[in-house]
């Protein structure tokens, strides 16, 4: 059985900072209506396959849809994963864009626990949940606009190293979703400060297959070159893993060897520090100085909310790795977060958190 107690007793004492780069979506959630016979009986598409066998059925001609707004909420890299992080007790402070001359009211509850700072307006993703899984469509707005000089303009070079000086873990992403995700990272590395501080980088790529392979290839050399420099650890999804382990003639099933593992040997691959993988089953890492771990996860049937539960996962993971957990706590730590996360509709605070995994 695992140390619950003692897992709680680190989390406990946890005291560390994070400042995430650098992205802001205001999240439009919608179910799709299936089939309604009166004004408040109605039916809505609770699978994925059963609204593409729709679409397929369709043929060649249209297609009429109605949509029930289920909430709007905050969403993002940035929002997601530092408000995850922040409500289990990490100090964060997210720079991205949620709101030019104010902060728009979706992100108020992340700014009641966390230093958000402002490039200019949010992007705009619809996303059309179901019960084992969801539909994101953005319009990137501001977000494709992000680089590093209009951080340092806005910020003040100053300002930002000051920033980092006071990080343990420095986040930037989505990849896929932010054009100019090289250019920060190199940035970023370009003034750490030299205070022999040890500090972390973070990365969640989000959908491999919205940018080319060249591209992919070209960034996980720049980070492979750069983890010498500091720490890389990249957080990934079943389908993003797939196509990682592709990349390197591996697949993600149990043939052949543990899923711990592959993680192991992709890890060597890509030459980062650390390698995570979350799926609804099963969480796996594995990294330079600890030996690969697999944690089993509870199946969710029908979550109440699916958006944002791997960047649940990933805020778990974040806040495990900062109080000092080993591989398997960290995992277990942060499945017990996105347990949380799915069965509730919210992000768990420390209350939460140890209540879930006692």
């Amino acid at each position: 059985m695992r140390d619950s107690q003692g897992i709680i007793d680190r989390f406990s004492k946890l005291d560390a900072n994070i400042v995430m780069f650098a992205d802001g979506f205001v999240d439009e959630v919608w179910e799709i209506v299936n089939a309604r016979s009166s004004i408040t009986d109605f039916t809505v598409y609770s699978r994925m396959n059963q609204f593409a066998e729709r679409i397929t059925n369709s043929g060649s001609g249209g297609i009429g849809l109605e949509l029930v707004q289920k909430r709007r909420a905050f969403g993002g890299f940035t929002a997601n994963i530092g408000f995850a992080a922040g409500k289990l007790g990490v100090g964060t402070t997210m720079i991205g864009v949620y709101g030019k001359d104010k902060t728009d009211q979706v992100f108020n509850e992340v700014a009641e626990s966390c230093h958000v700072i402002s490039l200019g307006d949010p992007a705009v993703t619809h996303v059309f949940e179901f019960d084992d899984g969801k539909i994101l469509m953005s319009n990137m707005g501001a977000v494709q606009n992000i680089n590093w000089r209009l951080i340092v303009d806005t910020l003040g070079i100053g300002k930002v190293k000051a920033l980092m000086a006071e990080s343990d873990i420095i986040g930037v992403g989505y990849w896929s979703l932010l054009p100019a995700f090289d250019e920060i990272v190199s940035g970023v590395c370009g003034n750490l400060p030299l205070d022999g501080r040890k500090r972390r980088f973070f990365f969640d790529f989000a959908d491999f297959l919205k940018r080319d392979q060249t591209s992919l290839k070209s960034t996980l050399q720049l980070l492979k070159e750069l983890n010498g420099k500091i720490p890389m650890t990249l957080s990934v999804n079943e389908h993003e893993a797939a196509a990682l382990f592709a990349m390197y003639d591996e697949t993600m099933d149990e043939s052949g060897r543990p899923i711990e593992d592959k993680t192991e040997y992709i890890r060597q691959q890509i030459g980062f520090d650390e390698l995570v993988i979350h799926t609804p089953h099963f969480a796996s890492a594995a990294s330079a100085n600890e030996k690969a771990a697999l944690v089993k996860q509870h199946f969710c049937v029908k979550p109440v909310r699916s958006a944002g539960a791997g960047d649940t996962f990933n805020g778990g993971y974040i806040a495990a790795s900062l109080a000092g957990l080993s591989i398997p706590e960290r995992l277990y730590a942060a499945n017990s977060a996105v347990s949380y996360f799915l069965n509730n509709g919210a992000f768990p605070d420390r209350k939460n958190l140890f209540d879930q995994m006692s």
